[in-house]
């Protein structure tokens, strides 16, 4: 049955968490990005983990709620932010992440313009190192049946939950290291509404140590685990479709055989 849930407040405070760790050449950028948000109330909480790099000058300089010491990983992190957070409505924005101008207000007014969602979620845009911009991927409509196959049509960066969904559904899984979002969203959209606006919200930054481009594997086997942890077929085509848009050379010969292979199977069948 569908989460009941109640109208926003007429001024709702949103709730940003950014889990930190070694980033601090980056996390100046993601708190500017919120502090120049525009609209709703807005606190801010940073957990780092133990950061050995100038990130606690960066926190110690700001105006942020932070945190900082050791944890067993991000989702932990994560967790240990939403637990802090006052807010109806949580965003969660990795430090090496930022949003978009009018991201936030734009979230809180789909809220009010679909009182039925518990989750919202927009385009992303690909950044380099430096911020440049690389490209706009337009996201997809929610799909659980996708999901469920190890795919993921939700770019975390863009996402904001309503309190009350976190509540019925429980955090991140500590035991998930690179897919935790994936297995979150399933959990999200299995109790309430999941709306995709056609925006752009946020940017995610590509670069050699980040999570994506560094430790694809890790994300393929927790892929796997969360399909068979609902009793799905796991489906090695959507998450060669999620990484295509990350790595278009590396993939591109690999899905090309895939669906020629598809395509011969179902002619012959």
């Amino acid at each position: 049955m569908p989460l009941d849930l109640p109208p926003l407040s007429e001024q709702p405070l949103v709730s940003i968490v950014t889990p930190s760790l070694n980033q601090g050449r980056f996390l100046p950028a993601a708190l500017a990005s919120v502090r120049a948000q525009e609209g709703p109330r807005i606190e801010h909480i940073v957990v780092d983990g133990g950061s050995t790099d100038e990130t606690l000058d960066v926190l110690r300089d700001s105006e942020v709620r932070w945190t900082s010491e050791p944890d067993s990983g991000q989702s932990e992190a994560i967790n240990k932010g939403i637990q802090l957070a006052k807010g109806e409505v949580i965003g969660w924005l990795n430090a090496d992440d930022f949003y978009l101008p009018g991201a936030l207000a734009a979230a809180i007014a789909t809220f009010r313009e679909q009182p039925a969602a518990g989750m919202v979620y927009a385009n992303y845009v690909d950044v380099a190192e430096d911020g440049t911009e690389l490209h706009r991927n337009r996201s997809r409509p929610f799909d659980l049946a996708y999901q469920l196959g190890g795919g993921n049509v939700v770019p975390q960066p863009t996402v904001f939950l309503r309190r009350e969904v976190l509540d019925a559904v429980g955090l991140l899984d500590p035991n998930l290291h690179y897919a935790m979002d994936l297995d979150l969203w399933i959990r999200v959209g299995r109790v309430t509404e999941i709306v995709h606006v056609d925006e752009y919200w946020a940017a995610f930054r590509l670069h050699p140590a980040s999570k994506s481009v560094a430790q694809r594997s890790g994300f393929l086997r927790e892929r796997r685990i969360i399909s068979r942890r609902y009793g799905t077929k796991f489906q090695l085509e959507h998450v060669l479709e999620h990484f295509y848009a990350i790595h278009p050379r590396l993939l591109r010969p690999v899905l090309g055989v895939r669906a020629a292979w598809r395509r011969a199977r179902s002619a012959s069948g």
